[in-house]
């Protein structure tokens, strides 16, 4: 009797929603997130829509005059962004960080030179 009791029991756990960041890393959801396009002129502009409360424009990207613009980001909202002096690249932040496995070190770059996202810093910072 305790058995299929159990079981049903388990079985309603799954439908239990997670929370969105159980789901994806920072990684995932910049990737998600971004949408690039090329201008008339011919340069690369990319936008980064991350959670409800962050929105990044980079635009002429890899260009010595890119410009990176902070549409929104608020360090008290679900994620937010800062500038890596070392490495030139935009550090993507979860809030509050996720300190439980897999996400412990849960980041994502953002190369202004390519537009790409990383997982790491330093695969960002070799992006040039």
């Amino acid at each position: 009797m305790k058995m299929p009791r159990l079981i049903l029991l388990m079985s309603l756990f799954w439908l239990i929603p997670l929370p969105a960041h159980a789901e994806t890393s920072v990684y995932e959801q910049t990737l998600k997130g971004k949408q690039c396009q090329e201008t008339l002129d011919q340069q690369l502009g990319c936008e980064y829509r991350i959670g409800k409360t962050l929105h990044i424009s980079i635009d002429g990207i890899g260009r010595t005059d890119t410009g990176i613009t902070f549409m929104k980001s608020d360090s008290n909202g679900d994620f937010y962004a800062s500038i890596g002096v070392l490495h030139g690249c935009v550090i993507v932040k979860r809030n509050p960080p996720d300190l439980d496995p897999p996400f412990t070190s849960d980041y994502a770059f953002i190369s202004p030179r390519s537009g790409k996202v990383y997982r790491t810093w330093t695969e960002c910072g070799v992006d040039r």
